[in-house]
């Protein structure tokens, strides 16, 4: 995956992160993570990852599975095989035929509306 803004990091299949990870750039998981995830930037989740966390990132990317809290983010997209168990707060959001979504949604309204 090319990025513009090049990448954070990349978590592979087989690592186990327990704690708070926080990244600058993009970060692609194919392992594991439980906790807290915050970034400005983009999260991907691969086909392999398993994450239970509260996720704070501005852009997501589902794959494999989530569990948890998803909020403050304004683009999710949920792939085919992508499993995401949560309550989400986004901007826009995307199920893509063969993915699962279980949980509460609320939209965020844009900023200019707010006035």
């Amino acid at each position: 995956m090319a990025e513009k803004d090049g990448l954070s990091g990349l978590i592979l299949d087989g690592t186990r992160i327990e704690g708070k990870l926080l990244f600058d750039k993009v970060m692609q998981i194919h392992g594991e993570v439980h906790g807290e995830i915050t970034s400005d930037s983009k999260l991907v989740v691969g086909k392999n990852a398993r994450i239970n966390a509260h996720i704070r990132v501005k852009q997501l990317i589902v794959m494999g599975k989530v569990e948890g809290v998803i909020s403050g983010c304004e683009s999710l997209e949920i792939h085919e095989g992508g499993q995401v168990f949560a309550d989400i707060e986004v901007k826009t959001l995307q199920i893509k035929p063969g993915a699962l979504f279980d949980g509460k949604c609320a939209m965020i309204k844009d900023s200019k509306t707010k006035k």
